[in-house]
Parts: C-alpha cells; structure tokens; sequence
C-alpha cells in the first residue's frame, strides 16, 4: 500500500503530497521548508499510530474474530482524515510549541493490496482457528499460558501471495471487553500502515540536524549529567519549550539508549559498513560512556573528542543496536559535515537500510549526495549487467557492490522550489528512463552551471575557443 500525506499552505509550504511508504528524500534550498515539513510528517506518523480507531469491521461467523478488507481501510482513511481535521492544530502546537497556520491535512491510502483477520482467543475462537487450520497445538499452548487471566489476539494479513502472522498481541486483561480490543487491535493494523508501532511509535525516529551538539549536550538540556537517568526520562517533557518535539524525542531516544546484542546482531552487516566505510573505526558503548576506536590506533577515545562526522553517524549506529528496534527514521541534512567521498558512502547506506525493510525520509542540500542517489538507482533498475559495469567502474577506482543498489523501485524525490511569494512548492521528481537521465535536479544544477561560468570568466576562457 502507498500512503501519502497532504499539505496544503503551512508555514514556508504552499503545497506537498509526500509519499511516506518507502525511501523518500527532500532537496532543496535552505530555508525552503524541508525540515518543517518533515518535523509535521513525523508528528502525524506518531500521533495517527497511537489512535484507536472506531471503524466497523464484520465479525467473522458468530466468533470472537472481525475483518478488514478494501471497504473498511477505506473507512479507516476517512476516519483518519476527519480526526486530523478536528485535531491538527493541537497537533502543531505540541509539535511546534506554536500555533502555526494550515490549511489542510489529509493521508491517502492507495493500491492496497492486503486484509486483515482479528482473532481474540476465546473458547469459540480457538476451536474456529484449529478447525482451520490457522494455529497449531504448539503455537496455541504459548497463546494460552496466563489464560485466567488475559486472553491473547492473533492477526493475520493476507495478500495474493500468502497469508502471514501481522502480529500477536501480550495479551489483554479478561476485564477488557474484546469490542475496546477490537479498537486497539484496529489501530495496530492502522500504524502498520502509517509505519508507527501502536501505541507509542519507538520505532520511529527522527535525526534532527546539528546531531552534534545535541550528542554532547543532551544530558545537560535535561537538567545535570549527575542526575539519575529515569529521573530525566520521567521530566523531559517540563524541559520541551524551545525545541520542538521531533527534536525532544531524539533527545530522550539518546538518553533511554540501551544497546541490545539481538537487535545489534541482526543489523551488523549494516554497523559492519558503517565502521568500515564512513568513520574508519568502531564504535562501542562502556557503560553509560560511547567511545571511538580508529582503524590505525589500539586505544578508545571519548566520543566528544571524535570528528564531527563520527559524531554524527553516531545516533545511525545507536538506532541500529537500540531495544528499541528502529525501522522508521527521518534524517535531515544527511551530509552534515562529511567530505563528498563519505557523502557517497552513505548514499550506499542509505540504500542497504532500505534494503533491509527499514522506511527512510531523508533531506539533503548536496548535489553529491543528489547525484549519486540517481546515478546508484540507474544502475539499480537500468537494463545493465552488473558484473560488466562493476569491472568498468573498478577501472575507473569506483568500488560498488550489489548490495548498494536499491532492490525495490520505491523512491520519491521531492525538490522545494520558492515561488515569487516567498511560498515552497514541493514537487515531485519524475525518474526519466527515456533517455535513461534519472532525476533533473534543476536547483544544484543551476549551482553548477553558474560555477562553470565564473571559472570560464576567472580563467579567460573564451567560449569560441
């Protein structure tokens, strides 16, 4: 399923339509909206993934189970653009800590592809779901244990393909009507779709920019670096005037930060890229202490002391080892203080995340970063051998692996244009395939054309000649 978000008329932004599904990247100049506008999608992605939804879906037989196909996520799109209605402008005002104006908010939901089936494990059910087919003895006895006390909820997803496990809740307490656990259950599907984990979303994590000096004063914004950390956690939110709340919430994911073997094993192909191919070294936590290991040094060293652009991939590395488990992040100004040749690197990185299932909305000001983004999805998705092209490249010094191009088509690129009026319009990129150019990026473009002109002119170089 494709989800956009719309906007119309809010702050710098006259108008957006942004696909949030996949790997989305904002260009731009500064002061055009970008990080505006992306603070205002992770704010209705957190917020629309917590609501529980009072939708009708059929009931299945005369079972504790209820269904949502086409019609009802049609349903749940209506329902949620007529909570946003009601409720956006409080939603800015938590966000921003202002009343900014807008016109309009909606979400769109198309090409949907999937329904749902909510279980409740009740006797009636159970019998139902082995009589089926869909839940073994085994699977069964450990959705039992604690019956007396809670019942458990399975939801299926179907597709054409296949049906799969969506999610198994922990269990809801035997006071708990199952018609408030159908709510809940209805809006766990509703943040699968919006790409938020009900209720809370700590999946979803936004980078801000000037991720530096948030790193080395996070502790300090909270009150005293000698306070105890869950006396912190409990008051961040009597400290959030001043910042907004995307950027509040990166500052409590890094003090909440606790590293997970499970999780960091699961993604340290990706670490593993990071170590060897942006920060050339390793990162680790001692205690309650990050610390920089170089390639070409035998010793750790605190990481404020680091480069600031180890401390700057540094949050990359946490939220890829976090408990949390993080799959959504929101990156702006994803080059910040990296040379162009790490400014390629972490294109590939960005394309092995996406890779592994992970949902990106990244900003960029660097036309390096622009032009390899294009030239890596050419390479991706243009009618190329790889192994002929990587040889040709290799001759040329340019090192590329299979794993560094995109294996889904998905990306939509966004450039902000200024109009007369001072007002951004967000349009989308077309990926042109004939002739096989890619994106136009009109704005670093122009950057580079009036650079040529000048050397021309500063070097006394005459067109003619």
């Amino acid at each position: 399923m494709e989800v956009y978000i719309c906007i119309k008329n809010f702050g710098k932004i006259k108008e957006a339509r942004v696909n949030i599904s996949h790997f989305t990247v904002f260009v731009g100049n500064n002061n055009s909206g970008k990080t505006q506008l992306m603070e205002l999608i992770y704010a209705i992605v957190k917020h629309v993934s917590a609501l529980g939804p009072d939708i009708v879906t059929p009931q299945i037989g005369d079972i504790d189970a209820f269904s949502i196909g086409d019609q009802e996520i049609r349903h749940l799109n209506e329902w949620v653009n007529e909570y946003l209605s009601r409720h956006i402008q409080k939603i800015i005002e938590d966000t921003f800590n202002a009343p900014i104006p807008i016109d309009e908010v909606s979400v769109e939901f198309l090409g949907n592809e999937s329904s749902y089936e909510i279980y409740f494990l009740t006797d009636k059910t159970i019998e139902y779901l082995l009589a089926k087919g869909l839940i073994n003895q085994e699977e069964l006895m450990e959705m039992l244990l604690n019956k007396e006390r809670y019942y458990n909820a399975l939801v299926l997803k179907k597709t054409a393909q296949n049906v799969e496990n969506f999610k198994s809740s922990t269990g809801f307490s035997n006071s708990i009507p199952i018609e408030t656990a159908r709510k809940i259950e209805t809006g766990a599907i509703l943040s699968g779709i919006m790409g938020g984990d009900s209720p809370v979303s700590s999946n979803v994590l936004f980078l801000p920019a000037s991720r530096m000096g948030l790193m080395l004063l996070y502790k300090h914004y909270f009150g005293s670096a000698g306070r105890d950390k869950e006396e912190m956690i409990r008051d961040r939110n009597q400290n959030s005037k001043g910042i907004t709340k995307p950027v509040l919430d990166f500052l409590s994911f890094l003090l909440k930060y606790s590293y997970t073997d499970r999780v960091a094993k699961q993604n340290e192909a990706l670490t593993d890229f990071i170590f060897q191919h942006l920060i050339d070294g390793r990162i680790s936590e001692k205690g309650e202490a990050t610390v920089y290991t170089p390639n070409d040094q035998n010793r750790e060293i605190p990481i404020f002391v680091a480069s600031s652009m180890v401390n700057e991939v540094v949050p990359v590395v946490k939220a890829l080892t976090d408990s949390d488990k993080i799959d959504f992040i929101f990156y702006d100004e994803v080059e910040t203080s990296m040379h162009p040749l790490k400014q390629i690197e972490m294109v590939k990185l960005l394309n092995r995340l996406n890779n592994k299932g992970f949902r990106l909305i990244v900003s960029t000001h660097s036309d390096t970063m622009a032009t390899k983004i294009n030239n890596l999805l050419l390479l991706s998705h243009g009618e190329l051998d790889f192994e002929s092209v990587k040889e040709e490249l290799e001759k040329n010094k340019i090192l590329i692996e299979q794993d560094d191009l995109l294996s889904s088509a998905d990306i939509h690129v966004y450039q902000f244009v200024n109009d007369m009026q001072g007002k951004s319009i967000v349009e989308e990129l077309e990926f042109k395939k004939v002739p096989c150019t890619g994106y136009d990026f009109s704005l670093f473009n122009d950057s580079t054309m009036n650079l040529f002109e000048e050397a021309k002119i500063a070097m006394r170089i005459d067109d003619e000649n």
